[in-house]
C-alpha cells in the first residue's frame, strides 16, 4: 500500500476527529471543566492507533460503527458513576474509555491477522479464541450498566462483586426472590444479545486488500498498548473494580496460607500473655443480618425481643448499646474486622492481624467455633481461617459449600453446647444463620407472630427477629448452667433494610444496614471480680461504637494481658475509650457515623 495524498488526508482526518472526540468525552467530568494540558500522551496514542486500525480496514463503516459501539459501552459504564451521584474525573473517563478502545482495537487487529494463517481450520480456531476473549472483556461494562438499570440507579462496586465470589447460587437466589425477577431476566438477556452482536460483527470484518507494512506496525503498536499500557489503567472505574476484587481475593488466600506464620508469632506471645482468672467461660454470639431498628428492645413498635428487653431491665449486669454500628454491610468484609484486631482506624494489613480465637488460644483458652452457616465458601475467606484457628469446630449445617439453606434452625445450636470441665478457661463463638434472607426460612411456623403489617417482607423479618431473640435465650440459659460463666456478648455482622427490600447491598447503602444490636451480659461473679468494668460499661452505655473495635473489648473481658495489639482508646470497657461520632466510620471509611440521619431522629 502506498500512502497517496487521499490516504494521508483520511489518516489525518480520523486522527484529529478522534482526538476531538476524546476531548468532548472528557468534558463530561463532574468537575465541569477540562484541563487541556492533561492526558495529551493518552489522547495522541489513542488517536494514532484509531487511525491505524481504520487504515487497516480501509476506513470501512462497519469498523467505525464497532469502534463507536465499544467506546460508547465503556463510557456509559463510567457515566453510570456520575449518574449515581459520584465523582467522575477526566482521568477516569480517559482510562475507562481507553480500556474498551484498546481491547477492541487489539482484537480487531488479531482478527485481521487470522487472514495470514493459510490453514483454514487453524485460522478458525485462532479467531474463535480471540472473539471469545473479546466477549468476556465486554462483560464488566455491561454488568455495570445492567446493574445500574435493575437497581434503580445504584452503582456496581468491587465490594458487591467480591460478595458474589464468596457466595453461592442459593444466596443469589435468596436475594433475587426479593427483586424484580423479570427486570433481571431482561437485563441478562440484553447483555447476552449485545455481546453476541458485538462478537459476531467483529468476527465478520473483511479486509479489501492486504496491507503488510501497515499491519506489522499496527500489530506492534496494538500489542504495546494491550500488554504495556492496559495493565496500568487502574484509574479505570470498570477495570479498577475488577482488579480490586482480584487483589482482595489474593489477600484472603495469603491470609489463610499464613496461618502457620501467625501461629509461630502466637507461640512467642504465649510467653508473655497472661490472664486475670484461672477459669472462666466467655460466650460470643455472631448474628447475621440483624438490625436494631427492628428490635423492640431498641424502641421498635413491635415487642419482638421480649427476652432481651426483660433481661436488660431486670439484670444490672446486662447492657445493650443504642449506638452500635457494623464496620461493613457484607458478611465477610464485616467479620474479618469483627473477629480480628484489624480496624478502620489504623493502617494495618489483614496479613499481620490476629483473630480473637488465635489470641485466646495463645492465652490458654480452650476455643470453640459452633456454626449454623455453611462450612466452606466458594472462595477462601478470613472466616474460614478464623474458624479453623479454634481448637474445636462444630458445624450443624449439613449443606457444605454451595448452599445457604440450613439443616436446622438456629435453636439447634443449644444442643451442641459443649460439656465443659470445671475450672478451665473457655471461649465459645456461635455463628448464627440469624435473619439471612429468605426470612421465612429462618424460623419455625410457631414464630409466625406478626402478620398484620402493610409490608409482608417486614412482617417476616420481624418474625425472624423474634425467633433470634428466642435463640439467644436458649444459648444464654445453657451458658449460665456452667459455674464458670463470665460473659455473654451478642452482635450482628450487619443489619438489613427490609422496608425497602434491598437487604444489605453495599451499593444501595442505607443506615439501617449499619445499625446493629450489641448486647453484653455478665455473671455476678464477673461483676464482683471486675466492678470497674461494669461501671465503665454502664458509663459508656450511650457511647458510639463500631464492630471492628470488638477485639479490644473481648481482650479486656477475657482478662488477657500484654497483648501487643491492645488499644484502650478503642475499648468501650476501658475508661480511656475516646471514639466519638466524629471519629467513627462504616464501610471502611466511606460513611461517617456523624452523618447518620436516622440516628439523629
Amino acid at each position: 500500500m502506498t500512502f497517496n495524498r487521499k490516504k494521508i488526508y483520511l489518516f489525518a482526518s480520523h486522527f484529529f476527529a478522534f482526538y476531538a472526540f476524546l476531548i468532548g468525552l472528557r468534558s463530561l467530568t463532574t468537575a465541569g471543566y477540562i484541563n487541556l494540558g492533561m492526558h495529551q500522551g493518552y489522547q495522541i496514542t489513542f488517536s494514532l492507533i484509531f487511525a491505524l486500525v481504520c487504515t487497516l480496514w480501509n476506513y470501512r463503516l462497519k469498523n467505525l460503527l464497532l469502534y463507536g459501539a465499544v467506546i460508547l459501552l465503556w463510557f456509559s459504564a463510567a457515566f453510570c458513576k456520575r449518574k449515581a451521584g459520584m465523582v467522575l474525573s477526566e482521568h477516569e473517563i480517559i482510562q475507562t474509555v481507553g480500556t474498551g478502545f484498546i481491547i477492541y482495537g487489539f482484537c480487531s487487529i488479531l482478527v485481521y491477522a487470522a487472514s495470514y494463517i493459510k490453514r483454514r481450520w487453524l485460522s478458525t480456531i485462532f479467531k474463535t479464541v480471540i472473539l471469545t476473549g473479546f466477549a468476556f472483556c465486554m462483560l464488566p461494562p455491561l454488568w455495570v450498566i445492567g446493574y445500574y438499570i435493575v437497581s434503580d440507579g445504584h452503582l456496581l462496586s468491587s465490594s458487591l462483586l467480591l460478595t458474589l465470589f464468596q457466595t453461592n447460587y442459593e444466596e443469589v437466589k435468596s436475594y433475587l426472590v426479593e427483586q424484580n425477577i423479570l427486570l433481571w431476566a431482561v437485563s441478562n438477556a440484553a447483555i447476552i444479545i449485545i455481546i453476541g452482536l458485538l462478537t459476531y460483527f467483529t468476527g465478520s470484518l473483511k479486509y479489501q486488500e492486504k496491507q503488510n507494512k501497515v499491519f506489522v506496525f499496527t500489530l506492534a503498536f496494538g500489542a504495546y498498548m494491550f500488554f504495556g499500557m492496559l495493565p496500568k489503567f487502574t484509574s479505570s472505574f470498570v477495570l479498577g473494580m475488577v482488579i480490586n476484587v482480584q487483589k482482595t481475593l489474593q489477600v484472603y488466600k495469603e491470609y489463610n496460607e499464613g496461618s502457620a506464620e501467625r501461629q509461630a508469632r502466637l507461640d512467642e506471645l504465649k510467653k508473655i500473655l497472661s490472664t486475670d482468672e484461672t477459669s472462666g467461660l466467655h460466650i460470643l454470639i455472631m448474628g447475621e443480618s440483624t438490625t436494631r431498628d427492628n428490635m423492640g428492645a431498641y424502641g421498635y413498635y413491635r415487642n419482638n425481643t421480649p427476652w432481651m428487653s426483660s433481661i436488660v431491665a431486670d439484670n444490672p449486669n446486662a447492657f445493650y448499646y443504642p449506638h452500635a454500628y457494623s464496620t461493613n454491610v457484607q458478611t465477610v468484609e464485616s467479620i474479618k474486622y469483627v473477629l480480628t484486631d484489624l480496624n478502620q482506624y489504623e493502617n494495618k494489613s489483614l496479613l499481620d492481624s490476629h483473630s480473637i480465637t488465635e489470641i485466646a488460644s495463645a492465652a490458654g483458652f480452650d476455643t470453640y467455633w459452633i456454626s449454623n452457616q455453611k462450612r466452606f465458601n466458594t472462595a477462601d475467606t478470613p472466616i474460614t481461617a478464623i474458624a479453623n484457628s479454634a481448637n474445636h469446630r462444630i458445624y450443624i449445617n449439613e449443606y457444605i459449600g454451595h448452599k445457604s439453606m440450613t439443616t436446622y434452625y438456629d435453636e439447634q445450636l443449644g444442643k451442641h453446647f459443649p460439656q465443659l470441665k470445671a475450672g478451665q478457661k473457655t471461649l465459645i463463638i456461635f455463628h448464627l444463620m440469624g435473619c439471612h434472607a429468605v426470612y421465612t426460612d429462618r424460623y419455625p411456623s410457631e414464630f409466625e407472630k406478626f402478620t398484620d403489617g402493610t409490608n409482608s417482607r417486614v412482617d417476616h423479618y420481624d418474625n425472624c427477629i423474634a425467633y433470634n431473640d428466642h435463640v439467644l435465650s436458649v444459648l444464654y440459659n445453657e451458658a449460665i448452667k456452667n459455674p464458670d460463666f463470665m460473659s455473654f456478648t451478642f452482635l450482628s455482622d450487619h443489619g438489613e433494610d427490609p422496608e425497602k427490600g434491598i437487604t444489605h447491598e453495599v451499593s444501595k447503602f442505607t443506615w439501617h444496614m449499619a445499625h446493629i444490636p450489641l448486647l453484653t451480659i455478665f455473671s455476678d461473679k464477673f461483676a464482683q471480680n471486675h466492678p470497674e468494668i461494669i461501671a465503665t460499661l454502664n458509663e459508656h452505655n450511650n457511647s458510639y461504637w463500631t464492630s471492628d473495635l470488638l477485639y479490644n473489648t473481648m481482650i479486656t473481658l477475657m482478662g488477657i494481658k500484654n497483648s501487643p495489639d491492645e488499644r484502650p482508646d478503642f475499648d468501650i470497657a476501658s475508661p480511656d475509650y475516646n471514639m466519638t461520632q466524629d471519629k467513627l466510620t462504616v464501610v471502611e471509611g466511606t460513611y461517617s457515623v456523624k452523618d447518620d440521619d436516622i440516628d439523629k431522629n
